[in-house]
């Protein structure tokens, strides 16, 4: 939303242009008057202003005063200035202002003024236009891509499934990752073992990225690398041959001979240069992306397994490596869809969350896991989903007396499964009908708060920002809610209101036009008997002499 600031102190002249560009129908644009230079001051300290429309000669300030003010509150603003004298020294003052976009004497007319704020409010888009920020982009990107790397690898190896990587290259392509998507992928794992002198979590955090860049460096001369921080203590680098592919093995063959060879130079460097001892392990071939979340869990193992501190383990994991209790696959996409889950419940929509919880029930048998073990994994996964999104979502008080929560502490290994499965769908589902019913009521609650803050305040300031901030919301998003929920804009509501208790006070009590015209905030009574006329049809004396009791 865009606001126009109208300034002059002849208020025939303000509620004229008022009542202009009201009949214009400036689209996202909310009208903002003042009376005065003093009254516009205020005005620019409560709230945003884009363009500003003016009178250049006013009593106390004028408009090349009022100018300095804008320019130190709201340097983007763009001006406009009127006069209703040919100065052509203040013209040459004003146009000098980065701000002021246009000199217009009064005489021109509306249309004149109309076309200059036109011009404005483009000027004033084009600037926080996506295409005008083009070259900001291209400046700033560069400073947060590494991080923007690093969360992308991050999520990338928690995704499982096929479906969830479709379109990975253009993530990819993205954040400026050089992988392909299309390609197979080596992995391996880099774990340090004892941090020495590093003790701090800010010293650990830079260590973890030298041996990342360390790790990328020395690989990248041979193939193309990427590391990332997996937790704490360990990365993870993805590995993929340099050059476009040829359809031969021996291309795979040699990245790889090449990348195990150079994971002990890596731990070399590491131990010279910071004295830090550092583990390596490396998947033994090329794997599609789908299986990264479970090599990387292989490789992890693989090096936490029978080491002793401050070894050098160097470890290559072929397939027959660890065997399924060595890496539970099913658990890593347990993991991705109980957080999938948890993500869409969450958000106000939620329903995605029976399609995720679907397929976590299909990861394992029908009777559930085998092993006891893996089922209490499972158990405890579930509950803590559950305890989670019921604190996020206000509903634990709630959940206690009405979800039965106790149940949860009687559950066990030996519980059937379907008899978990069932009652957690059960509990999801409250959840996620106490959510949308909590909506529908804050939704309801907050229309009754905005009608009863009109109906308090017809005489004081309406404008959007005022009642948006009322109810703690941004002014577009409270423009575009109200629109959307109770079909029609807010200003047609005041409007409304007005009209209603403008007919309420001529019916019941003997003030005098000018006196109701001023207790619905109507600056000029000639405006409210054009306002009331238009909407009621006749004027308010004769509304009043109609209803006279």
């Amino acid at each position: 939303m865009y606001r126009l600031l109208i300034i002059d102190d002849e208020t025939i002249i303000v509620n004229g242009l008022h009542e202009y560009f009201l009949k214009r129908c400036l689209k996202d644009v909310e009208i903002v008057l003042a009376y005065s230079a003093e009254e516009a001051v205020s005005w620019l300290d409560a709230m945003k202003i884009d363009v500003v429309l003016s009178d250049i000669c006013m009593p106390g300030m004028d408009g090349m005063e009022l100018l300095g003010h804008i320019e130190k509150r709201w340097p983007r603003c763009k001006v406009i200035l009127l006069t209703g004298h040919d100065k052509f020294d203040y013209a040459h003052r004003a146009l000098r202002s980065g701000s002021v976009i246009d000199y217009i004497l009064k005489t021109e007319g509306m249309e004149r003024i109309g076309e200059a704020v036109d011009r404005a409010l483009a000027a004033v888009k084009d600037e926080l236009s996506v295409y005008h920020q083009k070259e900001w982009l291209q400046r700033e990107l560069p400073k947060a891509i590494a991080q923007l790397q690093r969360q992308l690898l991050l999520d990338v190896l928690r995704r499982t499934e096929e479906a969830s990587l479709r379109g990975l290259q253009t993530e990819f392509d993205a954040v400026k990752l050089p992988l392909s998507a299309g390609e197979p992928v080596l992995v391996l794992s880099l774990f340090v073992e004892d941090w020495g002198k590093y003790q701090s979590v800010h010293e650990r955090d830079l260590m973890l990225f030298a041996i990342g860049n360390i790790a990328e460096e020395l690989l990248g001369s041979r193939t193309v690398a990427k590391c990332v921080p997996y937790d704490g203590r360990s990365l993870v680098g993805l590995i993929q041959p340099q050059g476009a592919p040829d359809g031969t093995a021996e291309r795979e063959e040699r990245a790889a001979s090449f990348a195990h060879g150079t994971l002990e130079t890596i731990q070399e460097v590491c131990r010279d240069l910071f004295g830090i001892p550092v583990s390596a392990a490396a998947s033994g071939r090329f794997l599609p992306f789908e299986k990264l979340a479970r090599e990387a869990h292989r490789l992890r193992l693989a090096v936490l397994n029978g080491g002793f501190k401050g070894n050098e383990r160097l470890t290559f994991v072929q397939d027959e490596d660890g065997g399924r209790g060595a890496d539970p696959s099913g658990r890593l996409s347990a993991q991705y869809l109980l957080e999938q889950m948890r993500q869409s419940l969450l958000e106000s929509g939620g329903g995605e969350w029976t399609e995720h919880y679907g397929k976590f029930v299909r990861l394992f048998p029908e009777d559930g896991p085998e092993d006891p073990f893996d089922r209490m994994l499972v158990l405890q996964a579930l509950c803590r989903l559950c305890i989670v999104c019921l604190e996020e979502l206000g509903l634990k008080d709630r959940a206690v007396s009405q979800a039965n929560l106790a149940a949860m502490l009687h559950f066990g290994a030996h519980t059937r499964w379907v008899e978990l499965v069932a009652y957690f769908q059960s509990l999801l589902e409250w959840m996620q009908n106490a959510r949308s019913d909590h909506l529908r009521l804050t939704e309801s609650n907050l229309v009754g708060r905005i009608h009863y803050f009109v109906r308090n305040n017809l005489g004081g300031d309406l404008s959007m920002s005022r009642i948006a901030r009322e109810v703690s919301l941004n002014p577009s998003y409270l423009s575009r809610w109200y629109k959307q929920t109770c079909g029609k804009g807010l200003s047609e509501y005041i409007q409304e209101a007005r009209v209603e208790r403008s007919k309420e006070l001529l019916r019941t009590t003997a003030c005098r036009i000018h006196e109701i015209s001023e207790m619905l905030g109507f600056a000029d009574p000639h405006y409210f008997y054009r306002f009331f006329k238009k909407a009621v049809g006749c004027t308010p004396q004769e509304y009043r002499n109609r209803n006279a009791s």
